[in-house]
């Protein structure tokens, strides 16, 4: 009898144990990524978590397109950053189909390159950041983005490969859209020759100061002139 409650002891052990991974993901050198940051995958509750201090590393591209990133090819639904991480490196989230949404980002200052293509992520506050990287959204369903005004995007400026795929139209610092040639992008309107009052002419688009995106904190909803809106339903 007392073997069979032993038994049955280890079964319970097992069974509530986490089935989580953790990599050192901060800089690189030589190949081998400092302690400094660390990602941890949660296979029960799908969750990427990335926490320490400063910057990511940057991972590259396998011969499949992917990244090489160790949890790439996870089911990652949900990501959270946490403690004092001040960047996403590239191709942390690529090909993250069901990704879907990221907390924690109030202190990223760099996206970097292909960092959230081909997700399911439709929105992301970014009040801090300073660059986001080539195709860093390439082909993912992101609709709404909270940023500051002086963004530098992708190669030179241009953030047309950097929205490629997406609603957020692809214009360029000469206000060239894709679509629009020299006129202006207005949601639920089209192309428009001027933007209306209220509004002001952004890279290519009609937005306001004021901003709104779904599901931000309280704290990051208030009116700010220095961010703007880009809603495109």
């Amino acid at each position: 009898m007392r073997k069979v409650v032993l038994m049955f002891g280890i079964v319970v052990c097992f069974a509530g144990e986490s089935l989580a991974e953790t990599w050192n993901c901060g800089p690189a050198t030589d190949g081998v990524y400092s302690d400094s940051v660390q990602c941890t995958y949660d296979e029960t509750t799908k969750t990427l978590t990335i926490s320490g201090e400063g910057e990511m590393g940057n991972y590259a591209s396998t011969e499949d397109n992917g990244s090489t990133a160790p949890w790439f090819g996870k089911d990652i639904v949900h990501a959270v950053i946490e403690g004092n991480v001040t960047s996403i490196g590239s191709r942390t989230f690529k090909h993250a189909y069901n990704l879907t949404d990221i907390k924690g980002t109030e202190n990223i200052i760099s996206v970097g390159n292909t960092a959230f293509s081909y997700t399911s992520l439709k929105s992301i506050n970014l009040p801090n950041v300073q660059k986001i990287g080539y195709t860093a959204f390439l082909e993912s369903e992101i609709e709404y983005i909270n940023i500051p005004e002086n963004v530098i995007f992708g190669i030179d400026g241009h953030n047309r490969s950097v929205f490629g795929g997406t609603k957020i139209p692809h214009c360029d610092t000469t206000n060239e859209c894709w679509n629009c040639g020299e006129k202006f992008v207005q949601a639920g309107v089209g192309c428009v020759s001027s933007c209306p009052e209220g509004y002001t002419s952004y890279y290519g688009f009609c937005t306001r100061t004021r901003y709104t995106l779904p599901e931000a904190d309280a704290a990051t909803s208030n009116d700010n002139e220095n961010m703007i809106e880009w809603i495109f339903e």
